[in-house]
């Protein structure tokens, strides 16, 4: 197996090769532990070599300044999920009642029913 050399690697790490060679860099260090320590030790050298930046201490502050401190509004969908989530439940609870008051309309019949078929008998037995 060839291995690249740690310029070599710098150069991939400086963005000076072709589009192919990259691909090829970039496949290799997926089979190779020894280049990919090279390639780290290369992205190392190349850090130093990167301009400092200015003010590093209060970069996250300036950043975290620019934040606005508003509370963030929920966004538009989960409203409407709130919505249909409440008119589900409506719609289920609305449900669950009909179908009770149905079985007790059902049930009142047939009491009512029931009790008819017994006067009928005592009236016919009283007949007889």
């Amino acid at each position: 197996m060839d291995h690249y050399s740690l310029e070599e690697w710098l150069k991939y790490v400086k963005n000076e090769l072709g589009e192919k060679d990259r691909e090829a860099y970039e496949d290799h260090l997926y089979t190779c532990d020894q280049c990919l320590e090279v390639y780290l030790e290369a992205m190392e050298e190349e850090e130093y070599a990167l301009p400092a930046m200015p003010r590093e201490d209060e970069f996250t502050n300036l950043v975290m300044a620019q934040i606005p401190d508003n509370k963030v509004k929920e966004p538009p969908m989960l409203n409407v999920a709130k919505e249909q989530k409440k008119s589900t439940s409506q719609k289920m609870w609305f449900e669950c009642c009909f179908t009770i008051a149905l079985a007790c309309l059902l049930l009142i019949g047939g009491l009512v029913k029931m009790l008819e078929g017994t006067k009928n008998k005592e009236e016919k037995l009283e007949q007889d």
